[in-house]
């Protein structure tokens, strides 16, 4: 044990953690040496040196290519942290050299980051232009593990319907019902009474995925009305997809009402007279606790809020 600690704090350099890296993401030594411009030897002779230091095997041979042990496994989780905060390091002196602010990295769900954190990002770089910004879009285990490895700041969209963590905190920005749309030249948009949910169930549907906040929930009020769900559907999260799909079949979907609404003014869809019950959370944002928002993170926050309440007067004037 003395001598693996000795070793992990002397003997780890940081040529050996960009190779773990580099060997978990391409999992063939050929390619990782020509990535690392080195010859195979010199990635050989380097790997042997580390497995010997560390007194464990860290990668096995498979007839896939390599694959990491779990002693492998367990140290380029760490190899990946340190290596994204020395990336964030060289951001921060380049920001404090150059007078900018550090770059915020904001995890954004599919229906948030069609509508409200572009919004933000408005007001956001017209407060602080030469503030450095990233938003990557995906599904909330996706984000929340990416948080988690200090790879995001914070996530904006709907809030989970039940407690990920101890070590997350919340804060709600408005409550956004969900509503039903088809194109606008589907029978049940120009029908005269209201769709119930039978006719429904008859309609393609485009469904949230089974881990999706949504997908349970809607499935749940199908059953309040004594209906099967349907068996004709897709699967998406995808705001694109799902506005397509509509508009070329005689789909039904669901979309933040909020959003819907802004798609119905240009009548890309039109909202069913559908009464359904409040199916999800909040719209708001997550982050780490005991991390504080750091200045970009705070202004960014507000201009989260600004938002929020403009497009919500939007959609009462609409």
């Amino acid at each position: 044990m003395a001598k693996l600690d000795w070793y992990i704090r002397a003997g780890l350099k940081l040529r050996h953690l960009q190779m773990l890296v580099a060997l978990d993401d391409l999992r063939n030594q050929g390619k990782v040496a020509a990535y690392m411009n080195v010859t195979q030897p010199a990635l050989s002779k380097a790997m042997a040196e580390l497995q010997n230091g560390l007194g464990h095997q860290i990668f096995e041979r498979t007839g896939r290519g390599l694959r990491p042990t779990a002693y492998g496994e367990g140290l380029i989780r760490h190899a990946r942290k340190i290596l994204q905060d020395l990336s964030e390091a060289g951001e921060e002196l380049h920001a404090l050299a150059t007078g900018t602010s550090r770059k915020l990295r904001v995890g954004a769900l599919p229906a948030s980051a069609s509508w409200l954190v572009p919004k933000a990002l408005t007001l956001f770089k017209t407060t602080s232009p030469k503030s450095s910004i990233s938003v990557r879009e995906s599904t909330m285990d996706v984000l929340l593990n990416e948080l988690r490895l200090g790879h995001l700041d914070l996530i904006v969209g709907t809030l989970p319907t039940k407690q990920m963590g101890i070590d997350l905190a919340e804060a709600p920005l408005f409550d956004d019902a969900t509503v039903l749309v088809t194109r606008s030249e589907h029978p049940l948009a120009v029908q005269k009474k209201p769709p119930d949910w039978a006719e429904l169930a008859q309609y393609p549907w485009v469904l949230p995925p089974h881990d999706s906040l949504l997908r349970q929930p809607l499935l749940v009020a199908f059953a309040a009305y004594g209906v099967d769900p349907p068996t004709n559907f897709i699967e998406s999260l995808s705001l694109n997809v799902t506005l397509n799909y509509v508009q070329n079949s005689f789909a039904v979907a669901t979309l933040p009402a909020s959003l819907a609404a802004i798609y119905a003014a240009t009548q890309t869809v039109t909202v069913l007279p559908v009464r359904l019950p409040r199916l999800v959370r909040p719209v708001g944002y997550i982050w780490l606790r005991g991390r504080p928002p750091a200045e970009g993170d705070g202004l960014f926050i507000r201009c989260l809020e600004q938002a929020a309440r403009e497009l919500a007067v939007d959609a009462q004037n609409r």
